[in-house]
């Protein structure tokens, strides 16, 4: 049997080496692409070959697939979802293999049934026409672009050097009854264009995504996982941040400085992610005071009353750093982690709470080795800032005060990241390249730094109260003040570590809707509804209780609305005069002619179309032209392109014309009752 090639041409010459190194430039995998180019391009001054047999071109290709498959399994189980820009990344070196034994090769191809086991069992029946063979440089060529794609820094560079590459191998496809100046201009408004398109492309994606994450922030209420936080690193873009309120704080006074609300604590890190072992909570006993629990035996200096509202019976609370006791809840059961993470199981909905707490005394469970463990992807870059920033050598307070500075000094706060880099470098980047990021970036810098040198941290999330409403008297927290702080462990116990600058609050603040007051109102409303509705005592001053009264207009609008759109319904139906169940082709002739087969004994029996009845009917009477009348009243049902009004004349005539003739002759009574019993019968 012969071979038959596909008619896929090879790549240009040195076009394979150079997306090779473009790959390896945009990936950080230039020394191994170097090597790997080559190896590629020296087979056209080498000029011996191997001789390859098709079983061995299969194993390559199993082995590929092996490698590739393995690497899948691998990469996911670390990097998560992410893990896919990883193997896009590295798919160049699981085809080398397979593309270098072609190069070397006698045939200097590769068969289909190489890359595809089920062609192998086609081939097999030597059936003409599937022993076909493929040419993979080109398609190698257009992966190696690709894989350059998902470790692109999102320059100009990128789309400048792979427009030219593909412009190269085009250049040696191109027709040659045309000029190549009008071929090479073509081509240039085509670039041009693209790059226009993949411009508006972007910032419709980015539209888009933000009109979905605030409908999603909108619509659902966020739930904090205790034991796995993941986080925005390497997220490319602006951070969507949200305006919603997610808390209420009522304090006895003014806050004199920002007060941090902690929901979980975390010791893991890697890849983005922040997590524990899987933690065990602890139950707390309830009080004798009904609705309060403790949770250190020291009394709490401060209080604050905290809002809060629950996706589930079931969650984790915001509650102050230190905070002692819990009281004047309704839930029904308390628990604790070793983290500091407190979970409480209540009713859905909005849940209020007084948590009582010493400032800077925080009681979470002493370190452990999980507390200064640094992952070996981090371990050098951040050794190599400890070092520089002569953290080795001090003791604890110094050391935290010289992070605090450099942090202060050289680094600045942005919520904005435009660059993508490979094999997770963006704390890499972050510490030694653009020094800039936001609140994650600088706590997770700073827990793994501390670690570096010596002293146990955690990774803590929660909120910052800081905005007072003068709407509800109280302070507000949104979904946009969430953040992330350091807690170390210095001097027998832990404190807080916060080193993102003090202007990010206010970068924050700047993504404020102009609408934000009145969606505040709206929020407010809907609070006190619900507070309302569920039988608690709202404890607001009575100054703002008469905006309650404008819920009595805003009733009177929807009621008016709904009663003028049903008036308009109303009229809409009568003034049409046309039953629902009406339908295009009702007034056809056909149906006279089945009520006068059925009423001369001719039944359809069950589950019988009315083509199959006709067909049987034509033999059973006498009447001519049953399957004619059936297809004009097709016709004048179902052909939108006919004349409906001939069609529904043509089938008249012809049912009056079988109706006239008498040849529809009754069955007699007797037969016509056996028939239908028997029918039942089968039926």
């Amino acid at each position: 049997m012969t071979a038959v090639a596909v008619r896929l041409r090879s790549a240009p010459p040195f076009t394979l080496g150079a997306s090779l190194l473009f790959w390896g430039w945009q990936t950080g995998f230039l020394l191994y692409a170097l090597p790997m180019a080559v190896i590629l391009e020296s087979p056209r001054w080498i000029r011996w070959r191997w001789s390859i047999s098709d079983r061995e071109f299969n194993n390559v290709a199993d082995i590929s697939g092996l490698v590739f498959f393995l690497l899948v399994i691998y990469v996911f189980s670390i990097d998560g979802a992410g893990g896919i820009f990883v193997i896009l990344t590295i798919m160049p070196f699981v085809l080398f293999l397979l593309v270098m034994v072609q190069h070397y090769s006698q045939r200097g191809s590769v068969k289909l049934s190489a890359l595809f086991i089920s062609l192998r069992r086609l081939e097999a029946q030597e059936s003409r026409g599937l022993n076909r063979e493929i040419d993979l440089s080109l398609p190698y060529f257009l992966l190696c672009i690709l894989s350059a794609s998902a470790g692109n820094q999102r320059t100009i560079w990128f789309f400048i050097l792979s427009s030219l590459l593909i412009a190269a191998v085009l250049w040696s496809f191109r027709p040659g009854r045309y000029h190549g100046l009008l071929w090479a201009a073509l081509l240039g408004v085509s670039i041009v264009m693209a790059y226009g398109g993949q411009i508006g492309l972007i910032h419709l994606h980015r539209s888009i995504e933000m009109s979905m994450m605030k409908l999603f922030e909108k619509y659902m209420w966020r739930y904090r996982d205790p034991d796995r936080a993941t986080t925005a690193i390497g997220s490319i873009g602006r951070l969507k941040l949200s305006n919603r309120i997610v808390l209420r704080v009522s304090t006895n006074g003014k806050l004199a400085r920002p007060l941090l609300l902690r929901e979980a604590a975390y010791s893991r890190y890697g890849y983005g992610i922040w997590s524990n072992a899987p933690s065990n909570f602890k139950l707390i006993d309830p009080d004798i005071t009904p609705g309060s629990w403790t949770l250190e035996s020291q009394r709490g200096r401060k209080s604050v009353a905290i809002a809060t509202y629950m996706i589930k019976d079931t969650g984790v609370i915001p509650l102050p750093q230190g905070t002692t006791n819990i009281r004047d809840s309704n839930a029904i059961q308390v628990n604790r982690n070793r983290y500091g993470a407190v979970r409480m199981e209540a009713r859905e909905g909005w849940v209020k709470y007084r948590a009582d707490y010493r400032p800077g005394d925080i009681e979470d469970s002493p370190p452990d080795k999980q507390d200064l463990q640094i992952a070996d992807s981090y371990r050098s870059d951040f050794l190599r800032l400890a070092r520089q920033w002569k953290l080795y050598g001090k003791d604890p307070r110094q050391i935290l005060q010289t992070v605090e500075r450099n942090f202060a000094e050289k680094f600045r706060y942005s919520l904005t990241q435009r660059d993508r880099y490979p094999r997770g470098r963006y704390l890499h980047n972050f510490l030694f390249m653009n020094r800039q990021g936001h609140c994650e970036f600088f706590a997770t810098s700073t827990v793994l730094l501390l670690r570096a040198a010596g002293i146990p941290a955690r990774y803590a999330v929660g909120y910052v109260v800081n905005e007072y409403s003068r709407l509800e008297g109280n302070y507000i927290v949104r979904a946009r003040d969430a953040h992330a702080w350091t807690l170390a462990y210095v001097d027998g116990g832990w404190r807080v570590v916060d080193t993102t600058p003090s202007v990010w609050a206010t970068a924050d603040n700047t993504n404020a809707s102009v609408f934000e007051p009145l969606f505040d109102f709206a929020s407010w409303l809907k609070y006190r509804f619900a507070r309302w509705q569920s039988g608690e005592q709202l404890e607001e001053s009575t100054s703002n209780t008469y905006l309650l009264w404008l819920l009595v207009p805003l009733v009177l609008l929807l009621l008016w609305r709904l009663y003028g759109k049903e008036r308009i319904s109303t009229l809409g139906h009568r003034d049409a005069g046309v039953s629902p169940f009406d339908y295009p082709g009702r007034d056809s002739a056909l149906y006279r002619l089945v009520e006068e087969l059925e009423r001369a004994g001719y039944r359809r029996r069950q589950g019988e179309t009315l083509g199959a009845w006709f067909q049987r009917l034509d033999g059973e009477t006498r009447a001519a032209g049953l399957i004619e009348a059936l297809q004009l009243h097709y016709r004048y049902r179902f052909d939108p392109a006919s004349n409906g009004a001939e069609l529904r004349k043509r089938l008249a005539e012809k049912v009056n014309a079988i109706l006239a003739s008498g040849r529809i002759e009754p069955i007699p009574h007797t037969n016509a009752l056996t028939t239908e019993a028997a029918e039942r019968g089968n039926s």
